[in-house]
């Protein structure tokens, strides 16, 4: 039995890595009604043509090896995220989909995720696991124009693990690409 954690409202990707310059910049994140998902990562259109999130396969200078597919995060970590570090705008920590849901752990997503679009049509996501936050967005949240060392922020990071920065997840069971939008409902199987 699957479980409403709540409906997609904000799909985006990274045009470009947030990283590149090694200080944390998300003035690269492009935000879009619908996206196509798959395998190799999230694309979303334009009125310029298709657009490559910067961890997918097929991108220039793809992060992370492109072996990471996709990432969510939900409001309720925002929440958190605000309470803590203050002013924390919708989707800066550069996930490609924000649920209206509650915070979650690992624990309660570790059996996958569920997409359901409004036509009924189901995609499976995989093997979750929490995205680990880094020095660059940690100090990025802290108001910091520099990257802080790790032990000045220890309790900063160790607040943004399991979860709260949220996850990265695999498409599974399609070979194809799959669209998905905004008001698409999300559930944890």
């Amino acid at each position: 039995m699957s479980e409403l954690l709540g409906r997609i409202i904000r799909l985006q990707i990274q045009a470009e890595p947030l990283k590149a310059t090694g200080r944390y910049d998300p003035g690269h994140l492009v935000v879009a009604e619908k996206a196509l998902i798959g395998e190799a990562g999230m694309l979303i259109r334009d009125d310029s043509g298709w657009i490559v999130d910067a961890h997918h396969r097929a991108h220039p200078r793809a992060r992370g090896g492109g072996n990471r597919a996709l990432s969510i995060g939900f409001t309720g970590h925002y929440e958190s995220m605000a309470e803590r570090f203050d002013s924390v705008p919708l989707g800066i920590a550069g996930e490609n989909m924000i649920v209206d849901g509650p915070a979650v752990r690992m624990a309660e997503i570790s059996g996958g995720l569920l997409i359901r679009r409004s036509d009924g049509v189901e995609i499976d996501l995989d093997g979750p696991r929490p995205a680990a936050p880094c020095r660059p967005f940690t100090s990025f949240l802290l108001g910091s124009d520099d990257v802080l060392r790790r032990e000045t922020i220890q309790s900063e990071l160790a607040f943004l693990s399991d979860g709260t920065r949220g996850f990265l997840i695999s498409v599974g069971n399609t070979d194809r690409c799959e669209e998905i939008a905004v008001g698409d409902e999300v559930f944890a199987r």
